[in-house]
């Protein structure tokens, strides 16, 4: 058929079509219904909620403070991500660190596995294990000599609440287009525990620690980075922040909870709290510019005073089984208006510095 053809049949369908309109009786327009209100997500339950999920992306986060006998300080950092992407296997990526602060030394290093979704506790990534049982939580984990890990450590922890875990923004975070996040943390854990590094002997070490758990149906993209800050306070209260940047590394939002000396936890309002950086640092490993050393102004106007216990605390993975973006995490002492000790994540500034 000509093309010809074909406009000619299609201006007689139209003309139809009006004709049929022209000739039919009005119709009363459809009554306005109100939109659906989403469902709103079911609360955070626990001891249930501790274990692992059907989600996307999922993580058990911990670092926290040690000190031996003699009075050595340490930091460690202790993660197990879990991915789960529709019918492939689900995927374990865990991350340990050591910051020997007293001998100013940093040693890390990342295990990963594959294989059938995790059903509960023990969380197993080739044989680094976050356990529970009826008196808290026990962390084992022993680095291998290698690049990175120098020298490797073993750590075999337990931890016990010593305050209420605490629900952000009520424990559920709306990403918008990209999901939702649920989010709690265990804001002040004792901590008992042994440690060594393959140098020296075993020493029995004691502390204090902070947990993350988050999950939900949300991916975390490159284009998403962050500094985040977990502060425990000598007052007995904690800070949680996360600063989101945007491609300049320039500030989009600050987000946090004020956790109260009670366990009641206090929203921050976005913008409520500002913060500084003071200093920076550039890693040898990578190449990456981070910033060193921090100011934070509080909503009361306390001025809280930043610095970090150790400069080189970048994992960047020289000998990980898969790809793994480097990040700064560490140990720093609070001084200012309150004092303390905390960590901080800071990610993104790596890319493209050959992670």
């Amino acid at each position: 058929m000509s093309r010809a053809v074909r406009t000619g049949a299609l201006g007689g369908l139209i003309g139809l079509v009006l004709l049929l309109a022209a000739c039919a009786r009005a119709v009363a327009p459809l009554p306005v219904v109100p939109a659906a209100s989403p469902t709103p997500p079911p609360p955070i339950d626990l001891p249930r909620d501790a274990g692992p999920h059907d989600a996307l992306t999922e993580w058990w986060y911990v670092t926290g403070h040690l000190q031996d006998a003699a009075g050595r300080a340490y930091g460690f950092e202790f993660t197990i991500f879990q991915v789960r992407r529709q019918d492939a296997p689900a995927g374990y990526l865990a991350h340990f660190a050591v910051s020997d602060v007293t001998g100013q030394r940093f040693s890390h290093q990342a295990h990963a596995r594959q294989g059938e979704p995790l059903a509960g506790f023990p969380l197993d990534v080739d044989g680094w294990t976050l356990a529970t049982d009826a008196a808290g939580d026990l962390i084992d984990a022993a680095m291998q000599p290698g690049p990175g890990a120098d020298p490797p450590f073993r750590l075999h922890l337990r931890l016990q609440d010593q305050k209420p875990p605490v629900l952000h923004h009520g424990g559920y975070l709306d990403l918008g287009p990209g999901g939702g996040s649920y989010y709690y943390s265990r804001p002040r854990l004792g901590v008992t525990g042994e440690l060594q590094a393959a140098d020296g002997p075993a020493q029995a070490v004691s502390g204090q620690a902070w947990m993350d758990h988050q999950w939900g149906n949300f991916v975390i993209t490159s284009r998403v980075v962050w500094d985040w800050y977990s502060l425990q306070l000598d007052d007995r209260t904690e800070l949680m922040l996360y600063v989101l940047r945007g491609p300049d590394e320039a500030a989009s939002a600050v987000y946090g909870t004020y956790v109260l000396a009670d366990g009641r936890g206090q929203d921050l309002a976005p913008g409520s709290v500002q913060v500084r950086a003071t200093g920076s640092w550039s890693s040898p490993h990578t190449g990456a510019t981070y910033p060193s050393g921090w100011q934070l102004t509080l909503p009361d106007g306390r001025v809280l005073r930043l610095e970090s216990q150790l400069a080189d605390q970048e994992l960047y993975f020289p000998a990980a089984q898969v790809a793994t973006p480097a990040y700064w995490e560490g140990a720093v002492t609070i001084t200012g208006d309150a004092t303390g000790e905390g960590y901080v994540e800071l990610t993104g500034y790596a890319r493209g510095k050959g992670e």
